[in-house]
């Protein structure tokens, strides 16, 4: 069923997968018949320290959630599908900045994939859970993940407004206060690009998880 879903929004068939599959369910997606194949390992933060931001090693996140919060009233609020049009709106105008920041083929091809995984999630939301930060009325930045297992949260999207201060480190840890149920963050993999290899070592993760991706075999 996901598949069939997937391959109604792409065109090309081939780019449709799942993705995030822990080593110890590789052999449940093989049983099914699909290629399974590593993808890059994922970065898993401890909660804990998303949440409180002690010490030096994350002085410069905590300074930005303190800008913000000194210089914006914002509006921290549960997803619905009312702001489906509002994500595709700030989600084209993120990827038009980032286009115009980083010209490598990859990572171009990567933000265009996403926007179309995003359409997918905005018209069926099922189990993920979102969140959206709404200043003077108009979304700004907004969440989105998922359980993976009993003690990881997975963030599958992240996006905000680039020219806000301090909007991004607010987010992620209101988000993560949030998810007490869990020990661990998962911020996903960085694509083998060093510009996002920075971003995620930047949260100064717990450790590296492997991954993995399943696609249906061609023909």
């Amino acid at each position: 069923e996901a598949f069939r879903v997937m391959n109604s929004f792409n065109q090309n068939k081939a780019i449709s997968r799942i993705e995030n599959i822990e080593e110890k369910d590789l052999s449940f997606y093989q049983a099914l018949g699909y290629d399974c194949r590593y993808k890059f390992s994922d970065y898993l933060c401890k909660r804990e320290d998303l949440v409180q931001l002690k010490g030096d090693r994350f002085k410069s996140k905590r300074a930005c959630y303190n800008y913000f919060i000194k210089h914006y009233k914002a509006k921290y609020l549960p997803f619905s599908l009312k702001y489906k049009t509002d994500c595709l709106k700030l989600y084209q105008q993120w990827m038009q900045d980032r286009q115009a920041q980083n010209q490598e083929p990859v990572y171009q091809g990567m933000l265009a994939d996403s926007r179309n995984a995003l359409k997918i999630l905005l018209v069926s939301p099922l189990d993920f859970i979102g969140r959206i930060v709404m200043i003077d009325s108009i979304m700004k930045a907004f969440t989105f993940g998922f359980r993976l297992n009993s003690d990881t949260f997975c963030i599958l999207y992240e996006i905000a407004d680039l020219s806000i201060k301090g909007l991004s480190q607010f987010i992620f840890r209101a988000f993560s206060r949030e998810l007490k149920d869990f020990r661990f963050i998962n911020i996903m993999d960085d694509s083998g690009l060093e510009n996002l290899k920075r971003v995620k070592l930047s949260y100064h993760p717990a450790r590296l998880a492997p991954a993995y991706i399943a696609q249906e075999k061609n023909g």
